[in-house]
């Protein structure tokens, strides 16, 4: 195991399979880059990123060597900060629970934007900025198992949302990207809410497309993962023309 110096070496082998490496090829990017540390043996790869304001993920996506990531991510647990999430192979909950407790969150799927001609009209989302970050954090309120949203990830001239008819300044659908790189053309869709009172309408699909539309001509690929489970959301976007490209799990270390 050695550690890993160079973007290029891990843009190189990420971009074997871009689909499957969004966000890690994302992550490449400064200052995410410089807020992490990255491992590697073979095709083997974990890294650990710190997003800010306290949170740690742990990237050991890794199509090339799964095996191999799971080994790593086993060695590396007592450099992985608590409460920190993994996203990595099949059987990575099984490997890390034996190291000590942890909060599984179970199979996920990342999905691939393949056929953007399926996205729906996103005229009922309005563009959203650093200064709605208010807003959007009181529709995250509503669901307390909805995914993180930071605010610089507003900076990225990416979220789109829908106000309440009769609340202007309440939204009831949020989306936007967890990560962006201009240098590898990719993006990683995120933080996509729909307040549950207001599900059951395709506000998700508006607000997804309407994300999509913004990266058009800044990104040549756009991912975004959904808990597999999920059937409802895993049925919308296919029905907006993203497809499946890799299993994975998500895990939390010492909740």
């Amino acid at each position: 195991m050695r550690v890993v110096s160079e973007q290029g070496e891990l843009a190189a082998l990420f971009g074997r399979d871009r689909a499957a490496h969004a966000c890690g090829l994302a992550d490449l990017e400064s200052p995410l880059w410089d807020r992490s540390t990255w491992f590697r043996r073979d095709d083997a790869t974990v890294g650990i990123v710190a997003l800010g304001d306290g949170i740690t993920t742990v990237y050991a996506i890794s199509p090339a060597d799964p095996n191999g990531s799971l080994a790593l991510v086993v060695e590396l647990l007592d450099e992985i900060p608590d409460g920190s999430m993994i996203t990595g192979p099949v059987g990575l909950g099984a490997a890390v629970g034996v190291g000590g407790p942890i909060n599984d969150l179970g199979p996920h799927v990342k999905c691939v934007l393949a056929h953007p001609e399926r996205l729906p009209s996103a005229a009922a989302a309005q563009p959203l900025a650093v200064g709605d970050f208010a807003r959007v954090t009181r529709l995250h309120a509503t669901d307390p198992g909805a995914a993180f949203v930071l605010e610089p990830m507003l900076a990225d001239g990416t979220f789109v949302g829908i106000s309440h008819p009769d609340d202007p300044d309440r939204l009831v659908a949020a989306a936007g990207t967890h990560v962006l790189s201009s240098t590898y053309e990719i993006a990683a869709v995120g933080a996509v809410l729909v307040d549950p009172a207001a599900r059951g309408q395709g506000l998700g699909a508006i607000v997804t497309a309407g994300v999509c539309g913004r990266l058009k001509g800044r990104v040549r690929t756009i991912g975004l993962n959904v808990d597999a489970r999920n059937l409802a959301a895993r049925r919308t976007y296919e029905r907006i023309g993203f497809v499946d490209c890799l299993e994975y799990e998500e895990v939390i270390v010492r909740p």
